[in-house]
Parts: structure tokens; sequence; C-alpha cells
């Protein structure tokens, strides 16, 4: 028979019990003689059992909380433990962090760093567990504690140089036990073998710990099933629970062994024994309360089913691992307090009012407002005094101030004064970073937040590009036009994240947005086919407008069909899980096309750009589609009066004439600006003036790079591919192929072939495989739909395929 678990207070009782007990004899006599001794005994080997519980228990949780301190102070404690002398960290000369001293540092330093790494934790658990078991308890066991224990350090250990080597820190997750180990086995069998070997050691675990867990599970099905119990059944079950003591009474002639060696046997012993026992005292009280609970199961009343509450769609998901480029990413650039000095605003205010008293213009008062290039001058003239004649003193005042251009703006609105700008000697820059670091562009409720730049008053100007909802901006060259829009383009994906927003770049001189072309696979979209994704052919750009034209057809449709007016209602409904996107809905991004030197576009095109292009402005703002229009040339024959009545926002950087400034702004002006960033801004109503904020390409490059460097999508954005018409109209229109309305391609059967074993087919995809050009591809693509092989086309998704390869044999 095993050995029993020896307890002392029931050894010692036993023998003084038996003692007392036989009072007559000479047996009896002796043994009662030295009862005294026996008592003496057996209190001291209980005061060295409790002492040495103490002691290790102690010791455990203090190695616990130092190890727990370890991580929280690592990076301190290591240099100071690591150089260091033993005598300096006992002198107490060395300044260390742990909350267990200098001891409990180096301790840590020892266990997690050179040793056995996070599985120190399981070790000092086991000292506070041996402490528990030499105590006196019954139901752990040296041996299957100690083995599951040993165990759990391995694991451990392992796992934590697995992290250790994949992801290098300050602490030794594994220490060198794991970390080496690991280092040993991945050469040869690799992540997936190590991970073989994780499971194996958790097989480990859980078979040695199997008879706790199914004691655990058993006295849990008889807590739950078993609540309510007649005083008949009350002793038996006290007879049952009392089958956990090692007494040899409680179970007849039969005697219990807590075996400290072989757990798994002598737990399924006890269980196989207490099982007997239940069965044959107490059958009949099992029978009548199972007979009780099934008819209280019978007659108990059906449950109704809770209904199911989804949570609302994440468009986000689709990129959960997206970061947004942070601030650090633009530069700071220096910006000076006192751009102009008081002595030079107190001499143009002296000048100001001699120019206009000369002329005999009295005036109240001047205040004079800084900004970062000009310096608004408020005047409040005199009664009487007319702002026609103001006016025509606008090159007297500027050669008296020997200004580079003075703009009268005669009255500001909303104020009974008239403003002079005068130009700033020494004007200030306005970076990109200040601009998305303010207020007013982190606390934005706008839909498309541009931050375009700095006012008079050095407040930041954020618009709306959803409120405009086209732009039209015009410039000379080298006066801020190109900087312009990639200020638009950062402010506008430093807010979107690359599921809500898309862009469609086009780029003539080829080399204003090439930086943009790593933002593939984020924020562009294109036409499918293998052409480049910034487009820079007149060609491409008729088919990429005319695609535009189709999204925004098929987006009004589903508009209708879910009965909203606009994208945001629409994308508001589908994130709620209004709409079903088995019947073609889905979440919409907005996408903003940007068109640099759309004058030659125009001279190469003509009205097969301009009509897209008008269609899209009058219609596309409700489905999300914007424009963003740039030209150097804003002359009538290029901003035509269609454009212009559908572009109610206007920038106008510094331009040549005053011509060019009543094309673009409908009013003179522009041709007064200083350059370098200093524009005008008008939505249909008061003209704002606006230094643009600076980005270079230095800047870009980053916030490109550091986009690019994180997970996309596998392909951009595809737009809905278009198909020029031909002389016949290019698209079919029989009911079946066997007709003559349309030409069959020789590449038929052979497409025909190779997307029978597909579930989807595109129409890039026939390009890529035949070597074809996009247009046929396209037109064998229209040919399969009308035979019934694949479905009609869903925006920029791949068509369905609707037959097998057997059924498209027999139709072509």
């Amino acid at each position: 028979m095993a050995q029993e678990f020896y307890d002392p207070d029931i050894i010692d009782d036993y023998i003084i019990n038996e003692a007392t007990d036989k009072s007559e004899g000479v047996a009896s006599t002796k043994t009662i003689g030295s009862d005294k001794e026996l008592k003496i005994k057996s209190s001291t080997r209980q005061r060295v059992r409790y002492l040495s519980c103490l002691f290790i228990g102690l010791l455990g949780f203090s190695m616990f909380v130092a190890f727990i301190s370890y991580f929280r102070n690592a990076a301190a404690d290591q240099s100071a433990v690591l150089n260091s002398s033993a005598e300096a960290l006992a002198e107490g000369g060395v300044k260390i962090k742990n909350i267990a001293g200098s001891l409990g540092a180096w301790i840590s330093e020892l266990f997690i760093s050179k040793w056995i790494g996070v599985g120190s934790f399981v070790t000092a658990v086991w000292l506070m567990l041996m402490a528990y078991i030499l105590k006196g308890a019954r139901r752990l066991k040296f041996y299957s504690t100690t083995i599951i224990s040993l165990t759990l350090i391995i694991l451990l250990s392992l796992c934590g140089g697995y992290i250790t080597l994949h992801h290098p820190s300050a602490i030794n997750y594994g220490g060198n036990f794991g970390t080496e180990i690991i280092k040993f086995l991945i050469p040869y069998v690799g992540d997936f073998g190590v991970g073989i070997i994780f499971l194996f050691l958790i097989g480990v675990i859980v078979i040695v710990s199997f008879g706790v867990i199914l004691r655990i599970v058993r006295n849990l099905r008889k807590t739950l099933f078993f609540k309510k119990k007649s005083p008949e059944t009350e002793p038996k079950e006290a007879k049952i629970e009392s089958l956990d003591l090692p007494e040899s009474e409680e179970t007849g002639d039969e005697k219990i062994d807590f075996d400290v060696e072989d757990t798994d046997s002598n737990i399924s012993i006890e269980e196989n024994q207490n099982e007997d026992i239940i069965d044959d005292n107490n059958q009949a009280t099992d029978d009548n309360t199972e007979d009780n609970i099934a008819g209280e199961i019978t007659q108990a009343p059906p449950v109704e089913k809770a209904d199911v509450i989804l949570p609302p769609i994440d468009p986000t998901k689709e990129l959960p691992h997206f970061k947004f480029p942070t601030i650090d990413l633009l530069k700071v650039r220096s910006v000076k307090s006192h751009n102009v000095d008081f002595e030079e605003q107190e001499a143009n205010k002296r000048r100001i009012t001699e120019v206009l008293g000369n002329y005999g213009v009295s005036i109240k008062s001047i205040d004079a407002c800084i900004g970062p290039t000009v310096t608004l001058f408020e005047i409040v003239p005199a009664d009487g005094v007319k702002i026609a004649k103001i006016r025509s003193l606008e090159n007297d005042i500027a050669l008296s101030i020997a200004a580079l251009g003075i703009r009268i703006i005669a009255p500001i609105p909303g104020k009974g004064t008239i403003g002079i700008e005068v130009p700033n000697r020494d004007p200030q820059m306005v970076s990109m970073r200040s601009m998305l670091e303010s207020k007013a562009y982190q606390e934005t409720t706008a839909q498309l937040p541009m931050a375009l730049g700095c006012t008079i008053t050095n407040e930041v100007f954020v618009g709306d590009l959803c409120k405009m909802p086209h732009l039209l901006v015009a410039g000379a060259t080298g006066q801020g036009k190109s900087v312009g829009l990639n200020a638009i383009i950062t402010s506008l994906i430093y807010k979107k994240h690359p599921t809500e927003l898309k862009f469609v770049l086009f780029d003539p001189k080829m080399v204003e947005f090439s930086l943009y072309e790593r933002l593939q696979h984020h924020y562009l979209a294109k036409l499918p086919g293998d052409d480049p994704i910034i487009i820079t052919d007149s060609t491409k750009a008729i088919a990429t407008l005319n695609s535009l034209v189709t999204l925004m057809e098929q987006r009004y449709k589903l508009l209708k069909d879910a009965n909203v007016r606009n994208i945001e209602l629409y994308n508001g409904k589908f994130i709620k899980r209004y709409l079903n996107p088995e019947k073609g809905h889905h979440f919409m991004p907005y996408i903003v096309v940007i068109i640099d030197e759309f004058a030659d576009f125009i001279t190469a095109a003509g009205k097969e750009v301009e009509t897209p292009i008008s269609r899209i402005a009058q219609k596309a703002r409700a489905v999300g589609i914007h424009m963003i229009i740039a030209t150097q040339r804003p002359s009538a024959n290029i901003i035509t009066g269609k454009i212009k009545a559908n572009f109610p926002g206007r920038i106008s950087f510094r331009v040549s004439s005053m011509v060019d400034s009543r094309t673009i702004i409908d009013c003179s002006g522009a041709q007064q600006l200083v350059g370098k960033g200093d524009m005008l801004f008008t939505n249909g109503n008061d003209l704002v003036r606006l230094q643009c904020a600076f980005m270079d390409d230095e800047e870009t490059i980053r916030l490109c790079n550091f986009i690019d460097e994180q997970v996309g999508y596998a392909e951009p954005f595809e737009l809905p591919e278009y198909i020029p018409p031909t002389e016949n109209g290019g698209i079919p229109s029989g009911d079946s192929f066997g007709g003559n309305s349309f030409d069959r391609d020789p590449l038929l059967p052979d497409v025909a072939e190779y997307i029978s074993g597909m579930d989807k087919a595109s129409t890039s995809a026939i390009q890529r495989h035949f070597r074809i050009g996009y247009n046929r591809a396209g037109s064998i693509m229209d040919q399969l739909e009308a035979i019934g092989i694949v479905g009609p086309a869903t925006g920029g998704k791949p068509r369905q395929v609707l037959v097998d390869a057997s059924q498209i044999s027999q139709m072509i």
C-alpha cells in the first residue's frame, strides 16, 4: 500500500486517546505514564512545522513582490545591479527602486534575466503552495504540484524567450534558459514546431491536473443540480462529504489512501470508492431526486429567445491596425513673435493719415491688426466722407508707404470701417504643423476639413470641402498653388481613415503628385488595369472622369433604394445595419478628385473633359464625390461659365492681371497679392485673405513613407469599368450570342474557359492573363454578360460568374 499522508496532529492525538482508553493493564499504565512526554514531542514538532511554513510562505511572497517590482523598474535596477559590486549593494550605496531592496533586485535579475524569465513567478507561487502543503493540506499533493509547476515554468520560459526574440526589450522575458532553447529550436523546427512544443507542454499540464479538474466539475455539478435536499438525505450527504477525511472509520473496513506520489490513480480510486458508497447507500434518494428534477424540468415554462442586438458596423475594421500619421512627421518652424515692429507700424499709420489729409479725407481713428504677411489698418472715416474717394487714393497710399502693393477693403463686411492691407517687410512663414496642432483643426466637426492657412488676425482657417462642395484654384507659376494642394491633401489624410476617403489624382506635369504614388494601397483610386495610379494622359483622364460619372449614377441608385438624400445619411444607416450588404449596399468612402493644371487637359481634349466634369460638379455632391481643379491660366476659355457656375469655392493666389482676378474670384484684388502663399478665398460670399500653410517635399515624403509602411489593401480602390463608345454603339444589344447584334471576339471561348473555375471575374484579370488592352478586355466582359456567363457590373468590384464549366461549354 502506498505511504499515507503524515499528519503529526492526528497521529499524536490517536496515540494519546488510545492510551487513555486502555485504562486497565500494564500496557495502559505504561502508555499513560508517558503521556506528558508524548505531548511535549508533539508540541515541539508542531512549532517547528509552523515556523517552516511561515518561513517558506513569506519567502515565496517576498520573491513574488520583488518580481512584480522588477518589471516596473527593470531599466533602472538592471544597470545598478549589473554595474555594482556585491559590497556596494550590501552597503546601500546604490540607489535601487525595487520594493524588496537591493537583495530583491539582485534575486529578480538572477531569476528573470539570467535563469527562467517569467517562469520565476511560478517558482514563488510553488514555494507558497509548499508552505500550505507542509501545514497539512490534504487536497494538495507534493509531486503533482511540483510536476505542474515545473512544466508551467518551462512553458512560460519558452514563451517568454519566443517573445523576446521577436520583440526585443530591456527585460529578457524567457531568461537565458528560454531564450537559448528557442534560438536552438527555431532553425530546426521553425515557428510551427515551437507551437507544437507549446501545445505538448499545455497537454502535460492538463493531463497531470485532470483529476483535480474532474473533482471540481463534479462538485460543481452537485452544487448546481442537488441544492434542495430532504431531511432524510442530509445525514447521508454528511456521510458522503466525510469520505474526504483520512480516517478509516468513515468507510467501514476499507481505508482511503492519500498518496503523495501517484496523484491521478489515487484520485480515481477515491472517487470510485465514493461513488460506490453513494450508489449503495443513497440509491433510493437519488432516484427520488432525479424524478423530482425531471418533473420540474417537464413543468417548467418555455423560455423565450431574446432578440440578438448586433453592434454597429465599424468600416475601419477593414484596416484595423492602421495608425494615423503623427504630427512629428512635420517640421517645427520658427515663428517670429514681432514680425512688424512698433516703429514701422506707427510710421505707416502716420503716412496713411498724411496722404488722406492731403486729399481732404479726414478720419476719426486708425488701428492696426498684424498678420503673418500683411498688416490691416482699419480706418473710421469722418462723417460725410465718401468711400469712393478713399478707393481712388489706392496708388497714392502705396506710393507714400513704399509698399509692393496695397489692397483697400471698403467697407469691411460687418464693421463700419475701411480696411487698408499693407504687406509686411518681413513676412512670416506659416507651417503645416502649426495648422494641424491648432484647436480649430483638432476640434472641427467638418466631414472633409481643409486647413488652408492663417487669416490676418492670426487665426487658423479651416474649410469644409463637403459644404463648398467643389473648389477652383488658380494662380501664376511659383505663387504657391501646388503647395496649397499639398496642404489640402495632408489635412484630409490627418483626419480621415483610408476606408473613409479616396483620392483620384490628375497630374499632366507628372511631377507634382508623383510623391503620392506610395499611397495607392491606402488612399488612392483608379480604373481597373495596370495603368499608373497618377493620371497623366488626357485619354486616361477622359476614361477616369466618365468612370466617376458612372460611379455617381450607381451611388444615386443606392441612395434611392436606401431612401436617403446624401452619403452621410446613407453611411449612417449602413453602419447601424439598416441596409443589407447582400443587396449591393456597402460603405461609401468620400472621393476627392484633384486635377493639377486643368488647362492642359482642356487644351488636349476640350469638351470630352469639360462634359463629365460639369456633370460631376452638378450632381456628385450628395454622393460624396468632390472636385478640386487647379490651373495657372484662369482665362475665360479655360474656366468656362459652365464650370464656374458649379464651383462656388474659389482660391486665388497671385495672378498677372486684373482680368484673371475677375475670372477666378469675380472681382479684382488677386493681382495685388504679394505671392509666396498669399491668397484670397471665397465660398460664394465675402473674400478672406489667408497665408497658405507651407509644407516641403521632405515632409511629404515622410508622411507617405509612414503610411506606405503600414498594411494596406491588396489593390487600389477600383472605379467602375468604362467602355468608350464605338461607331456602332460598342455595347451588345441582342438577347443571345447567336445573333448579329455585335461581333464575336476570337478570344471569347478562351476567356470563358479561363473564368470557368472562378467565383468572380474582373476585366483587369483578363487583361493581365491574355496580355490585351483594357478596352478589348472590357468588350469581352460585356459579351460574357450578354451571354449570361457573368453578372452585371457592381461598381469597381469583380463580376459574379453565374454558371459552371459544363454550362459554359454549351453556351459558347
